[in-house]
């Protein structure tokens, strides 16, 4: 599995989101909730088309293979788990927790993400 740099992982995530919320993906949708050029865009999709994550654009459209769906679906979870215990552990404002959950989503090591998690559920299980 090639390895990605944050940049790549955060357009595999954004890709994801407007696929799940949109039902299909335009690379104009993706440079604008990027915050970046359609050239740019351009670019990172053929990153992400060379590690196989998204299929050959045609028309503008951006199609995840079944290995970008994985590894998408593997950013955002990483991105939910830290946000909530950010948010909801630690009580970083809304603004901040997102912020730094997009940050350190592409640096931590799955055992922290593993005590991470655990203390999420044994937290939200005395509070039941």
């Amino acid at each position: 599995m090639k390895e990605l740099h944050e940049s790549g992982e955060n357009y595999l995530e954004v890709i994801w989101d407007i696929q799940r919320e949109q039902g299909h993906v335009r690379s104009v949708e993706v440079a604008r909730r990027v915050g970046v050029s359609r050239a740019s865009v351009s670019k990172a999709l053929g990153v992400l088309r060379e590690a196989g994550l998204v299929e050959p654009s045609f028309y503008g459209e951006v199609v995840l293979t079944g290995e970008g769906v994985k590894r998408a679906k593997e950013v955002r979870a990483r991105h939910d788990l830290l946000l909530r215990f950010l948010r909801d552990g630690l009580g970083v404002a809304q603004e901040i927790a997102e912020r730094d959950a997009c940050r350190i989503e592409h640096v931590v090591s799955r055992e922290l993400l593993a005590h991470v998690s655990r203390w999420l559920y044994q937290k939200e299980k005395a509070e039941k």
